[in-house]
């Protein structure tokens, strides 16, 4: 009996296992079918994913700017699942919960959504974080100007609002920041100079300092713009006489350069107004611009930095008017076995131009033409092409469009069947019958 038990036991051993091999080779078989039809797939992953900051204490910040940090991967999945991996996949973060003041190697974490995606590699593994406790001090505000003002002009000591503001970021940077600097550019002015300007950090050997917050952020900057004592900078004025051309108009008065800067006693300097003045230039008749070099007309003991003449330039310009005109229109690319009639015989045009030009213009200096090129016989609708000269411009055209019917001018070849003549070699004609109504019937010919 026991040795019947001990077969027993013995066989469902066997059977046991025999099964326990028969799932094992089945689950062989079927990873080796899957990884046939959807096989794992390694490979780079082709962009960086950003590494985000956690548990951060309040009142500390990171000395570095960890913003711009991304971590690149190298990543195991099936081939499917590769064409839709994107960075919303992953997330990856630096863990700095529990870390004070201090320099820290902290690790990367990578967590993939999908299970099927397993990160295999990673760089960089750890960023070095250096935690500083953030204070903030209070810093001048200081202008520094980047130009000049005008010729014989200079620019006082700025005025500036705030006088000082508060800089807040990690201890070593702040402790870097000497003052709020904020730069303006005067480009030459003349009058006294007003901007909200943004402010920079500045170390002690002006320097700009990052990873800090200036506030406020802009600050109102006033620079007075000063003439400097003995000289005064005054307009140039051309005095003109006479008329242009008949048909043309004077259109600009100037000088170059249009201003100059005088030199003398403040007495003296008071007693001149605003400008100063050129002997008579003459424009009668003048049909294009006038250009000639002038000398200022200056008072005793003034004298000009610089030069005793101007380039005086005076424009003159045609008077711009508009006419109307009639014209027949003119056919153009019409096929010579077709004939074309046009339904208006004139078309208005209105030009404009120089009147000078506009009172000499031909007939042949503005004309309307159809292009019928490509068209078959039938009823057309054709837009009128005006030819103008060099200078003159069509404003309107009236009508915009005009009707043209093409015919052939081909006389067509008869067709149908000719009569038999008699033996006489004439064609029979037949003699027409009258209808009781009094008109006349065809008869029919017969062959």
């Amino acid at each position: 009996m026991p040795s019947r038990v001990f077969k027993l036991n013995n066989r469902m051993r066997e059977n046991l296992s025999t099964m326990i091999m028969s799932v094992l080779l089945a689950l062989i078989v079927w990873f080796f079918a899957i990884d046939q039809e959807n096989p794992l797939i390694r490979q780079e992953f082709d962009q960086p994913v950003p590494v985000e900051v956690l548990g951060l204490a309040d009142g500390t910040q990171t000395l570095q700017d960890l913003t711009k940090r991304n971590v690149f991967l190298t990543l195991r999945a099936p081939q499917s699942t590769w064409q839709n991996i994107s960075l919303d996949d992953f997330s990856a973060y630096i863990d700095l919960s529990g870390r004070g003041p201090g320099s820290w190697e902290v690790p990367i974490i990578v967590e993939p959504v999908d299970i099927d995606v397993t990160v295999v590699d990673q760089q960089p593994r750890q960023l070095r974080v250096q935690i500083e406790e953030v204070i903030t001090k209070t810093v001048d505000v200081q202008v520094e100007i980047m130009d000049s003002p005008a010729f014989s002009y200079e620019a006082q000591s700025a005025i500036v609002e705030p006088a000082s503001v508060t800089v807040t970021g990690p201890r070593t940077q702040v402790d870097q920041v000497h003052s709020a600097v904020a730069e303006i550019f005067l480009r030459g002015a003349r009058s006294q100079v007003e901007r909200t300007q943004a402010l920079s950090p500045r170390s002690t050997q002006n320097l700009p300092v990052d990873r800090v917050n200036v506030t406020p952020q802009n600050a109102l900057v006033v620079v007075p713009i000063v003439q400097r004592p003995g000289r005064k900078e005054v307009a140039v004025v051309v005095t003109v006489e006479g008329q242009p051309a008949p048909g043309y108009r004077l259109t600009s008065i100037t000088s170059e350069p249009g201003t100059v800067i005088l030199r003398g006693s403040p007495e003296a300097l008071l007693e001149i107004g605003g400008f100063v003045e050129t002997p008579v230039l003459n424009i009668e008749n003048a049909t294009g611009d006038v250009r000639e070099r002038l000398p200022l007309i200056l008072p005793a003991n003034i004298s000009t930095m610089g030069e005793t003449s101007v380039n005086a330039v005076v424009s003159i310009s045609p008077i711009v008017s508009s006419i109307p005109l009639t014209r027949q229109p003119i056919i153009q690319g019409l096929n010579s076995n077709l004939r074309a009639t046009v339904s208006l015989s004139r078309i208005d045009v209105i030009v404009s131009g120089p009147l000078p030009r506009l009172n000499t213009i031909s007939p042949d200096d503005v004309r309307v033409t159809l292009d019928l090129s490509g068209l078959l016989p039938g009823s057309h609708v054709v837009a009128p092409t005006i030819v103008s000269p060099e200078g003159i411009v069509v404003d309107a055209i009236i009508p915009q469009a005009v009707e043209v019917t093409i015919e052939s001018t081909v006389t067509p070849e008869p067709t149908g069947t000719p009569a038999t003549p008699t033996p006489g070699g004439t064609i029979p004609v037949p003699t027409p019958t009258t209808t009781p109504e009094g008109s006349i019937r065809p008869q029919k010919v017969l062959g």
